[in-house]
Order: C-alpha cells, then sequence, then structure tokens
C-alpha cells in the first residue's frame, strides 16, 4: 500500500500540514467572521481589536502574525485595508 506525503493530502484540505497554533487561530477568526460581516460582501468580516482578543485566549503576538502569515500563504486567508481598516476572508 502506497503512502501519500502530506503535501498530497494538503492540495485536498489545504488544513492538513498547519501547525496546532495556526488551526486554532483559524478556528477564532472562524469565530470573528460571524460576528462583523460585511454588508456588501458577507465573505469578508473584520477583526476589531484582533490582537487583545486573540492575546486574551492564549495567542501571543507572535505566534498571531506567524499563523496569520501561514494562512495566507496556504491561500486560506485574504486581507484587504479598506478605509484604514483591515477585512479578513477566510476559505
Amino acid at each position: 500500500m502506497q503512502t501519500q506525503s502530506a503535501e498530497f493530502y494538503s492540495n485536498i484540505n489545504p488544513l492538513v500540514g498547519l501547525s496546532a497554533k495556526t488551526l486554532r487561530l483559524y478556528s477564532a477568526l472562524e469565530v470573528f467572521r460571524g460576528k462583523s460581516e460585511s454588508l456588501e460582501k458577507p465573505e469578508w468580516f473584520q477583526t476589531p481589536n484582533r490582537d487583545e482578543l486573540l492575546t486574551k485566549v492564549g495567542f501571543s503576538k507572535t505566534e498571531i502574525d506567524k499563523g496569520i502569515t501561514e494562512l495566507i500563504d496556504a491561500e486560506l486567508l485574504q486581507i484587504q485595508d479598506r478605509n484604514s481598516d483591515q477585512w479578513y476572508c477566510l476559505k
């Protein structure tokens, strides 16, 4: 029986291969999604006080930055700046 690489499975599900902290960050951002969606584009949302709120649930600033980068690299997160606000879109 042939074993498949993590890359093979990440092509099927991009969450495969992410660190545990990044998966927790993804889940935390999912919570934000339902609270402040864009009226024009419901898939986009804001995270007011993102770092402050995430720090309260156990993330350090470094973990937040690293996780955001991992999610962007895995094409699971997009960020746009609009009117000096950051808007997020999770895939």
